[in-house]
């Protein structure tokens, strides 16, 4: 039992904190390993089609496109995520450094080996590839020593990135995740949920830097400053894997973990038909069974839903759904637009930009005017060229009128000097 003096305020404070601080550590580790039994929430959607049955504890599946949940069982609930906190450390890297960027290995990183069942790529201390090998090695080897190195060469140390992990967690929507490193490696207080999950693979997926990345079955690191062979690399992600048993048409690969608190978890993202969705399965007791509901779930995605497009956006409905069953909330955007927020059954299905239409009778009004207005500027037209025209003739009527003047004045002049002329002849002809 712990003592205090009177006269220590303060030391009592800082016990309180300290205690308190323990019980929410405790709260968290128990939330994450409770072993619940979820059900599909899903399912109580009215009219809602539905959901497959899976064998993981929490399972998400998400429309990327508008960020709508079509699935979801304990999708809030906090897990342990393993190795797909990687995409987030894939994320930062890729939005914070240049692929030709050099990174040279610390001692910090490479001790990330000696940890037991830590997936690595056997880096050395000193030993330098580009941050493009770096995003290879993470995604599809599951490097841990290279989620370390690339925290290092983002924010200096490890524990400064998983601030920024979080940071832009929140910045995403996440609000049940807490990163404390750069791999997934165990930690009580490291944590996330399915949807979150979803989430930050759907913001990781508008990057095409990240999308090349996932999509990559194969790759060659070349040889280094310290190692002289080729590191050649296979995706770890079974429904990526061409000659995988598991391969599914239109995956666009994803990261799979494995810890044994966090059990197995796999994110896959998969298109088809314009139409992008991103499974979360966490918790499963094996890969095989994680792979079956991940396939499960894209599959009741694809084939329950339809997509329809709209001005400036679509929703992806059900497929025994119309659009006139829909409801929709309007708000006005800052461009003056007005955005509609689809819902179906109080599940958000989708957006697009308002159209404004015009009524018939104003539509014939405005047609009526219109021919009004060609009308009035074609009889302006005509009335501006007859008045061109008159303003032409009159300007040469007047030149003739002036031309004949001058010519008039000339013969006039010309009489004068012949009549003075002879004059002057006569009066030679007396002096003679």
């Amino acid at each position: 039992m712990i003592k205090l003096k009177k006269s220590c305020p303060f030391s009592f404070i800082l016990v309180s904190l300290v205690l308190c601080m323990s019980m929410m550590t405790v709260t968290v580790a128990g939330a994450v390993s409770n072993g619940t039994a979820y059900p599909v929430e899903s399912n109580n959607i009215q009219g809602w089609p539905a959901g497959p049955e899976v064998a993981c504890e929490t399972a998400v599946l998400m429309e990327a496109g508008n960020g709508n949940i079509l699935y979801s069982k304990g999708g809030n609930e906090l897990r342990y995520p393993a190795s797909i906190t990687k995409i987030m450390t894939a994320l930062l890297a890729i939005e914070n450094l240049q692929l030709d960027t050099q990174v040279t290995f610390s001692e910090n990183s490479v001790a990330s080996e000696q940890v037991a069942g830590s997936s690595t790529l056997h880096m050395q201390v000193g030993e330098v590839i580009t941050v493009e090998d770096c995003l290879y090695g993470l995604i599809i080897q599951s490097a841990n020593e290279i989620a370390i190195q690339l925290a290092e060469q983002v924010s200096g140390t490890e524990a400064a990135f998983a601030e920024l992990m979080n940071q832009r967690a929140l910045e995403i929507g996440c609000k049940n995740t807490h990163f404390v490193n750069a791999s997934g490696l165990p930690d009580e207080n490291h944590y996330t949920t399915a949807y979150d999950m979803a989430l930050i693979c759907r913001e990781a997926l508008k990057n095409q830097t990240f999308r090349t990345v996932i999509q990559t079955e194969n790759y060659v690191i070349p040889p280094t400053n310290i190692t002289a062979g080729a590191r050649e690399l296979h995706t770890h992600h079974p429904l990526l894997a061409s000659e995988s048993a598991e391969h599914y048409e239109g995956c666009l690969g994803g990261k799979s973990g494995s810890t044994e608190a966090a059990g197995k978890t796999l994110v896959t993202a998969a298109e088809r038909n314009g139409v992008t969705l991103i499974a979360v399965v966490m918790k499963g007791a094996d890969m095989g069974p994680n792979c079956q509901d991940t396939t499960n779930l894209l599959n009741y995605g694809f084939d329950k839903f339809k997509k329809t497009d709209l001005n400036k956006g679509f929703v992806y409905i059900p497929s025994n759904v119309k659009l006139e069953q829909l409801q929709y909330e309007e708000s006005v955007q800052q461009d003056g637009s007005i955005l509609q927020k689809y819902s179906y059954s109080g599940q958000p299905v989708g957006s697009a930009v308002k159209q404004e239409e015009i009524p018939q009778e104003e539509s014939k009004k405005k047609t009526s005017e219109e021919k009004e207005a060609a009308g009035t500027k074609n009889a302006d037209t005509q009335q501006q060229e007859k008045s061109k025209g008159d303003q032409s003739y009159s300007f040469m009527d007047a030149l003739l009128i002036l031309l004949a003047v001058l010519i008039a004045v000339l013969v006039i002049l010309i009489i004068l000097l012949v009549k003075k002329d002879r004059r002057k002849n006569k009066k030679r002809k007396k002096k003679r």
